[in-house]
């Protein structure tokens, strides 16, 4: 099951000394830390990626460093050693927060400063400003578009983030009133395919997506006298990288895929399915003679 995300955070650092980090992961589940670096991550970093609220992610460019800054509600300062790339200046001058530590604080570029003794002044911060309305994003100029008649309806609450060189062919339908979608480097889909986001989908770098695959993160609220037409059930979906999903496949709130999965054409999917895994209808076909 995919944590029910308020906002994002981005961390920017060149190691793994990064204050009060364990801490913070535990009293914020419902943040999703974005923790980028220009170099590669040590084996502590990589433990990481077991918690559903983290990210990891290997910058080397000018144009990642900006596609996380788009992404992100909130730069954390709390980084030991060099800032990386001028990044608190830059975020702080896209009208984003900037908060730091006071043994971590990267100069005086406008952050507000917490005691590293008291994290939990920090936690209170991280909560205050995504609890406060976010800046939106609209991303749709970055979807390299190879074929045409799609119909992206993105509202004026909603965030479209999308990285470098995400690909989409013919008859796509993204229709996200409100919500977060983010979709990571080298994403490709196939004709026919259908984003329906209210809430928040993710999907992985380089992952390729089939002929008419189905988003759904919410579905109708129902009861044993009715169902609602304008009240909603919500979950997250993740796809995680480098995955393919086949075909026709369905992909029901809550979900989350884990990198390198295989799916198989047709395939409901509303469960969680772990990395490196192939996934297949095992529907016999029954042939009977003609009488």
């Amino acid at each position: 099951m995919v944590l029910k995300m308020i906002g994002d955070a981005l961390i920017l650092t060149v190691s793994d000394q990064i204050e009060q980090l364990p801490y913070l992961l535990d009293q914020l589940p419902q943040v999703c830390f974005h923790i980028a670096a220009p170099v590669v991550f040590s084996d502590r970093m990589l433990e990481l990626q077991s918690k559903g609220n983290v990210r990891l992610h290997t910058v080397t460019d000018e144009a990642s460093i900006s596609f996380l800054m788009r992404v992100c509600d909130v730069l954390l300062d709390i980084n030991h050693y060099e800032e990386v790339d001028q990044v608190v200046a830059r975020f702080s001058q896209s009208g984003k927060k900037v908060l730091a530590f006071d043994n971590t604080m990267h100069g005086q570029q406008g952050q507000e400063c917490y005691s590293s003794s008291t994290p939990q002044a920090m936690v209170e911060a991280i909560l205050d400003c995504l609890n406060q309305p976010h800046i939106t994003v609209n991303d749709l100029d970055r979807i390299y578009q190879e074929g045409a008649w799609n119909s992206f309806e993105i509202g004026s609450s909603a965030s479209l983030c999308v990285a470098q060189r995400v690909t989409c062919r013919n008859f796509e339908s993204f229709q996200l009133p409100a919500g977060k979608l983010i979709l990571y480097e080298g994403v490709f889909l196939n004709n026919y395919c259908s984003i329906n986001c209210i809430d928040r989908i993710e999907i992985g770098s380089g992952t390729m997506i089939g002929e008419g695959v189905r988003f759904y993160d919410h579905d109708h609220t129902y009861t044993a006298e009715r169902i609602e037409k304008w009240e909603w059930k919500m979950a997250p979906i993740m796809v995680g990288k480098d995955c393919w999903i086949g075909s026709n496949v369905t992909i029901l709130k809550g979900v989350r895929i884990g990198d390198n999965t295989v799916i198989g054409a047709g395939c409901l999917i509303r469960q969680d399915i772990p990395a490196n895994s192939i996934v297949y209808n095992n529907g016999d076909i029954l042939i009977k003679p003609r009488k």
